[in-house]
């Protein structure tokens, strides 16, 4: 008995499937944390004000400003979005529906949170980071081939 016969009991493909499920999960959740009656009236508009400020990124900074803080129409707009994004991210991960487009869309956000906080040491980077890293494995093993909706549609 080697050392990794604990885990025969599911195939590799199945294991990705369960990491493909948890990252889904961990995007729901992120939409379920929100205080979505505050989020979606553009209530986290002051924290993304501090953190474009001094942004080290300039030209991210510029586009901030120049399109989600326009004024405060397009900064609800883009918390709407955000949200959107999250929850649809969630559910194609999660039920392995069009899954490599909602690992895209994971990514995309994963991206933009990570370039938001101007790629210093602030709290949730580690997780962006290691969002990014899951989406990529599991978009290069084609997650969605085992337990998941893109088996039985594609």
């Amino acid at each position: 008995m080697g050392p990794l016969d604990i885990f025969d009991w599911l195939t590799k493909e199945e294991w990705l499937a369960i990491l493909r499920i948890g990252l889904g999960l961990w995007w729901l959740e992120s939409v379920r944390h929100k205080n979505l009656q505050d989020f979606l009236k553009g209530g986290s508009r002051n924290w993304v004000d501090g953190l474009v400020e001094d942004h080290p990124v300039s030209a991210f900074s510029n586009i901030l400003k120049a399109t989600a803080l326009r004024n405060e129409r397009t900064w609800v707009i883009t918390s709407w979005m955000v949200v959107l994004g999250e929850l649809v991210a969630g559910i194609s991960i999660t039920l392995g529906l069009l899954t490599f487009g909602g690992l895209i869309l994971a990514a995309f956000l994963n991206l933009n949170y990570l370039l938001l906080a101007g790629l210093k040491d602030q709290g949730e980077q580690g997780q962006n980071l290691m969002m990014i890293l899951i989406a990529v494995v599991l978009f290069a093993s084609g997650a969605g081939e085992v337990w998941g909706v893109d088996a039985v549609i594609f």
